[in-house]
C-alpha cells in the first residue's frame, strides 16, 4: 500500500530488486544492498566512469551513484560522488558544469546539496527529495517501476546513462 504522496519502504525495496534484476541482465552495474536488521538502510549502488570533455581535453572521472529510501518524504533519494583522476572529489560547481541541462547556480544549488549520507554516513551530493516527491506524485500510479521513473527524472541533471531496456 502506498503512502499518501510517496511509496512505502516495501514498494521501494521491491522496485530496487526488480531494477537490479534488469541491471544484471544488461550488465549495467547496479547492485542491491539490503539490510535485514533495518530495511530503511537498504539501497542500490552503481560505480562507474564518466567522460568529461573540457577545452577539447578528455578526462575520465570516477562516479558512485546511490539510491536510498527517504523516510521523511517516502520517495527514493539520489546521491552521488564524482572524483577526478587524481582522486579529488569534484565541487558542486564542477558538477553543475557537467550537467546535461543548462541551469543557473541558484536553481541548481537548491536542487543538489552536499550532506552526510543518511545510510552510508559520509559526505555525498544529494538531490533534494522534496522535488522528487512533487515529480513522482503524478507518475507513481502509471509507473511500471518507480526506480526507472525516478532515474528518468534525474538523469538529465547528471551524466548518467540509463539504457532504454529498463523501460521495456
Amino acid at each position: 500500500m502506498s503512502i499518501k504522496n510517496g511509496i512505502t519502504i516495501e514498494e521501494f525495496i521491491e522496485s530496487c530488486n526488480k531494477f537490479c534484476e534488469i541491471s544484471e541482465r544488461l550488465s549495467d552495474g547496479w547492485k542491491f544492498y539490503g539490510n535485514e536488521v533495518d530495511k530503511y538502510k537498504s539501497y542500490i549502488k552503481k560505480c562507474s566512469f564518466l567522460q568529461q570533455v573540457k577545452s577539447d581535453i578528455n578526462t575520465l572521472l570516477r562516479a558512485e551513484f546511490v539510491i536510498f529510501y527517504n523516510l521523511s518524504y517516502g520517495v527514493p533519494s539520489f546521491s552521488f560522488n564524482v572524483w577526478n583522476s587524481s582522486g579529488v572529489l569534484l565541487s558542486l560547481e564542477e558538477i553543475r558544469q557537467m550537467s546535461l541541462i543548462s541551469i543557473n547556480k541558484d536553481n541548481f544549488f537548491s536542487i543538489i546539496t552536499q550532506q552526510e549520507h543518511p545510510v552510508l554516513l559520509r559526505p555525498y551530493f544529494v538531490i533534494h527529495p522534496c522535488h522528487t516527491e512533487v515529480l513522482l506524485r503524478e507518475l507513481k500510479e502509471v509507473s511500471k517501476n518507480i526506480i526507472v521513473t525516478f532515474l528518468g527524472l534525474v538523469t538529465p541533471l547528471l551524466r548518467l546513462d540509463l539504457p532504454f531496456e529498463y523501460g521495456l
